[in-house]
C-alpha cells in the first residue's frame, strides 16, 4: 500500500501573507529607531573627532573606570586629580554605575555609543506617540546638535517622560530628573530610580556625601526664573494650568537650578501641541546658539540662560496658557 504525498504549491496569483497593522507598526518603529541610532552614532564619532576639549561623558567614563579599579570615583575627577576636569564630579552615584559598561570601550567609541543609544531610546519613545509627530522636530534643534558634540544625557532624560520603563534614568541627573518626575510622576519610575540609587550605594557607600560636598562648586548652574530682565518670573504663570503635565514641567525646570546650555532645552519639546509651536522652539534654539561669544565662562553661561529664558521658556508659557486647564488631544495644524 503506497502513501500518496500531495504537495500544495501556492497559486501564482496568491498574495503573500501580510503583517497585522500592529506588527507592521512595530517593524516601522524598529527601523526608525535603528536608523536614528546609526546616524547619531556616526555623527557623534565625527563630531567628537573635531572637538578640542573633552565631552561631558568623558568625566563619567573616567569615574566609571576608577570604580572598576576599586577607587572612589569622586577622587578621580576634578581639578588636580587623575582626570583634571574643571569641576568636581557633579553626577551622582547612579550615573557612574550606569556608565560602567561603557568604560571597557575606547573613550571616543564610548561617547559615540552613549549618544547613539540615548537618541535611539528617545526615538523609540517618540514613535509611540501617534498624535504628536511634531515632537520629532527635537532632532532638528540646536540642542540635539549640541548633544552629538558633548555626549550629554538630555535625550535619555526626555525619553523618561515617554517611556515609564526608563524611569531609572531620573536618578542619574537629579536636577532635570526631578522636574520630569514632577510633570510625569509614576510609582514605577520612583521605584526604578530608588532601586538604581540603592544599587549604587552598595558599590559606593560614600557617594551621597561626596556628591553633596561637590555641589557648592556648581556656581555655573542657575534657575531660569532668576533671570528677571528676560521675564523669568513669568514662568510661574504656567501654574494657572498646573493640572497639565507640560505646565508642571515648565515651572519645575524654571525653578530648579541646572546648567543653562542649549542641550538642556530638549525637554521643552514636550510642551508643543502644534507644528508651529515645535518649529518655533527649533528656530529659537539656533538663535540661542548663534549668540555665543568669546567671553568669561560665567558671563557666557549667564548670557545663554538669558536668551533661553526669553526665546524658549516664555514662548512655552504662552503655549500653555492658550490651552484649557485640563489636558486635551494633541492638535496637528
Amino acid at each position: 500500500m503506497s502513501t500518496l504525498i500531495q504537495l500544495q504549491v501556492p497559486h501564482p496569483t496568491a498574495k503573500p501573507r501580510q503583517l497585522s497593522p500592529a506588527a507592521e507598526r512595530i517593524v516601522q518603529r524598529i527601523i526608525l529607531t535603528v536608523a536614528v541610532a546609526i546616524v547619531s552614532t556616526i555623527l557623534a564619532l565625527e563630531g567628537q573627532a573635531s572637538v578640542l576639549t573633552n565631552t561631558d561623558f568623558t568625566q563619567l567614563w573616567h569615574a566609571a573606570r576608577g570604580l572598576v579599579e576599586g577607587r572612589n570615583p569622586y577622587d578621580v575627577v576634578g581639578p588636580g586629580k587623575a582626570f583634571p576636569w574643571p569641576f568636581p564630579l557633579l553626577y551622582p552615584g547612579p550615573a557612574v554605575l550606569v556608565s560602567v559598561p561603557f568604560s571597557v570601550m575606547p573613550l571616543r567609541w564610548a561617547c559615540a555609543l552613549f549618544v547613539g543609544l540615548s537618541a535611539a531610546t528617545l526615538a523609540w519613545g517618540l514613535s509611540e506617540e501617534r498624535g504628536a509627530p511634531y515632537r520629532w522636530f527635537v532632532f532638528a534643534s540646536a540642542g540635539a546638535a549640541s548633544v552629538v558634540r558633548t555626549a550629554q544625557w538630555a535625550p535619555l532624560m526626555m525619553a523618561t517622560a515617554l517611556l515609564p520603563s526608563m524611569g531609572w534614568a531620573l536618578a542619574c541627573k537629579p536636577s532635570i530628573g526631578t522636574a520630569l518626575f514632577m510633570a510625569y510622576p509614576s510609582w514605577r519610575k520612583f521605584w526604578m530610580s530608588a532601586a538604581l540609587a540603592c544599587g549604587s550605594l552598595l558599590l559606593m557607600p560614600r557617594w551621597p556625601l561626596d556628591w553633596l560636598a561637590a555641589l557648592p562648586s556648581a556656581y555655573h548652574m542657575t534657575a531660569p526664573i532668576s533671570h528677571v530682565t528676560a521675564g523669568g518670573p513669568l514662568i510661574l504663570l504656567a501654574l494657572l494650568r498646573w493640572r497639565r503635565p507640560e505646565a508642571r514641567l515648565l515651572v519645575a525646570l524654571g525653578c530648579i537650578p541646572h546648567t543653562t546650555m542649549v542641550y538642556e532645552t530638549l525637554p521643552l519639546f514636550l510642551v508643543p501641541k502644534r507644528w508651529s509651536e515645535a518649529g518655533w522652539l527649533v528656530v529659537a534654539s539656533w538663535i540661542v546658539l548663534s549668540r555665543d561669544r568669546q567671553m568669561d565662562y560665567l558671563q557666557l553661561m549667564h548670557m545663554r540662560a538669558w536668551w533661553i529664558t526669553l526665546l524658549m521658556y516664555i514662548p512655552c508659557v504662552v503655549m500653555v496658557l492658550r490651552r484649557g486647564a485640563e489636558s486635551e488631544p494633541d492638535a496637528t495644524p
